[in-house]
């Protein structure tokens, strides 16, 4: 049996890389981060959606990205496999 996987990057509950590719409808440097953000697909959407496709959920982990001893980021990611088809 031989898997593929997807690896996805989460923030304020919206999927925002996939496989290290920018998942928003608007690009990340279209000047409006928020708008940016707003357009990635949300967790549960997103889960939903590539569930149907085969895909499952295997873990998840968190990072944070410290500096001086603040906390600028906090991501989670979670990793999702199906059977490859052959």
């Amino acid at each position: 049996m031989q898997f593929e996987y997807l690896v996805c990057q989460t923030q304020y509950s919206r999927v925002t890389f996939v496989n290290g590719e920018w998942h928003g409808s608007v690009a990340l440097n279209s000047g409006d981060w928020q708008l940016a953000l707003d357009s990635c697909p949300d967790v549960w959407e997103y889960l939903n959606q590539v569930g149907s496709l085969g895909w499952q959920l295997v873990t998840a982990a968190q990072s944070t990205i410290t500096t001086e001893g603040q906390t600028s980021q906090v991501s989670h990611q979670l990793f999702l496999r199906r059977e490859r088809m052959s």
